[in-house]
């Protein structure tokens, strides 16, 4: 959904620009038009900052962190921050990221807003409190207005993810009891299948996924949110 110019993407304006900011991110299936609509968003509110930041939701380091948005390239080092990524994850809400990163020479007016309960994604979004809005609404006012568009950016964000596959619901079943660390002896027995039939299912897996082994193929189906 490209914006017009009748359009405005400006939440603090209306209760239906809220509306149309959820559809454009309901459209959304590629990162370049994510990053697109962050900046719109950027542009017709007056963010100097407005990025959303994708986390994994495994351990540091399995899937690069991709960032969508209006942000100087320069804060690109502190989204990758041990500290943020650990702020994100908590749950806890609004930080300044020049608490979290030291960085007060760059980060000083910015403030990080956790975004979660998407199963497959753990984001944060980045911001500043735009000058033209610093009088009539405060931080807060921001992160609840973005807590109530955060499950369309979330959801969003899995879809501009780079892999897609997809897998039946039997090969879902055994690759979830191997994450949860069972053998194919094991979940044979839970699903009431034979050992050749699960490991059919992971092969399946495996290939499907492009995946060198068995672990990998469970990772794969974790970031992508099959299971």
């Amino acid at each position: 959904m490209k914006p017009t110019e009748q359009d405005s993407y400006n939440p603090f304006k209306d209760g239906e620009s809220i509306r149309r900011i959820i559809d454009l991110f309901d459209s959304i299936h590629h990162a370049d038009d994510l990053k697109e609509a962050l900046t719109t968003i950027a542009r017709d509110v007056g963010y100097d900052c407005l990025a959303f930041v994708d986390y994994s939701p495994l351990p540091n380091h399995i899937q690069p962190v991709q960032v969508y948005g209006h942000y100087q390239e320069e804060l690109s080092v502190l989204f990758e921050s041990d500290k943020v990524l650990a702020h994100s994850k908590s749950g806890i809400r609004l930080c300044s990221l020049a608490k979290l990163t030291g960085a007060l020479n760059i980060a000083e007016s910015l403030h990080v807003l956790p975004l979660r309960g998407i199963k497959g994604i753990i984001g944060a979004l980045v911001f500043n409190v735009p000058c033209d809005l610093a009088h009539k609404v405060t931080v807060e006012q921001v992160d609840w207005y973005w807590t109530i568009l955060s499950p369309a950016l979330l959801n969003a964000a899995l879809r501009c993810r780079k892999d897609h596959f997809n897998i039946t619901k039997r090969e879902r079943d055994c690759v979830l009891w191997a994450s949860e660390g069972k053998t194919s002896w094991e979940i044979s027995q839970i699903l009431g299948i034979t050992e050749r039939t699960v490991n059919f299912h992971l092969t399946n897996c495996i290939e499907k996924t492009q995946s060198a082994n068995r672990q990998q193929a469970i990772v794969k189906c974790l970031i992508n949110n099959l299971i």
